[in-house]
């Protein structure tokens, strides 16, 4: 399954990285373990981006 990593905005296979999070009931993926750290320390910064991304269709 490809992700994209919401720290880096890199696509990536997920099953290829063994970084991910959980966050609100949601599974974030990471491909490196320094986007998970950074996600980890400020994570509302990281999933504002993905809450919203749907809502803006005009």
């Amino acid at each position: 399954m490809k992700v994209i990593c919401p720290v880096c905005n890199r696509l990536f296979e997920a099953e290829c990285s063994p970084y991910k999070e959980m966050y609100n009931g949601i599974v974030y993926y990471f491909d490196t373990e320094i986007c998970q750290l950074a996600f980890r320390q400020n994570p509302e910064r990281f999933v504002y981006n993905c809450k919203n991304s749907g809502s803006q269709a005009q």
